[in-house]
């Protein structure tokens, strides 16, 4: 058994990450995601900006920039695109394990980006608080934490990543 252990325990810890944020974070991604996303019935106020972003998404990313009445610029514009882009597919590329080192470790930075946006992280005494309701640095550090065993480990056997490694040493190679 113990030298079985060094493959089954991390195949079974990026496995066990993946379906336990497929089952608590994926339905609060997809969700807020299409929240941001104008005209859906989902969204958060109207259509805002260039693309079709609800208000709801400008508030969520630029809460500073709209509080102030201010127009966005293109490249917050941008910002907020790519941030509700990240939001939606991200997710899903993790659950599915396709580029999971990669796409974990944007999903982090998204979370963390998507804090200090808000200004969620850099409140004094807010991380280990007795409130569990505030959003602020403990939710960023246990979705973290969550998403460290697939950026670290990767996806594992039982994913994208894994079929196509196992197809690519399936193959025959030329002669």
């Amino acid at each position: 058994m113990r030298r079985f252990a060094p493959i089954v325990a991390p195949a079974l810890t990026v496995t066990l990450a993946r379906a336990g944020f497929a089952a608590v974070l994926l339905p609060w991604f997809v969700i807020g995601g299409l929240t941001r996303i104008a005209g859906l019935s989902l969204s958060v106020g109207p259509a805002a900006g260039i693309w079709p972003l609800s208000l709801g998404a400008y508030y969520t990313f630029l809460p500073g920039v709209m509080a102030g009445n201010g127009v966005p610029s293109t490249a917050e514009h941008a910002f907020v695109l790519v941030m509700t882009l990240a939001e939606l597919v991200l997710p899903v590329m993790v659950v599915a394990g396709m580029a999971g080192r990669l796409s974990a470790t944007l999903l982090i930075l998204h979370v963390w980006i998507r804090a200090a946006a808000a200004g969620e992280l850099f409140r004094p005494g807010r991380l280990f608080d007795a409130s569990p309701f505030d959003p602020g640095p403990d939710q960023v550090l246990l979705w973290s934490l969550v998403l460290l065993p697939v950026a670290i480990q990767g996806a594992g056997p039982f994913s994208f990543d894994g079929l196509v490694a196992y197809l690519r040493k399936r193959r025959i190679p030329p002669a």
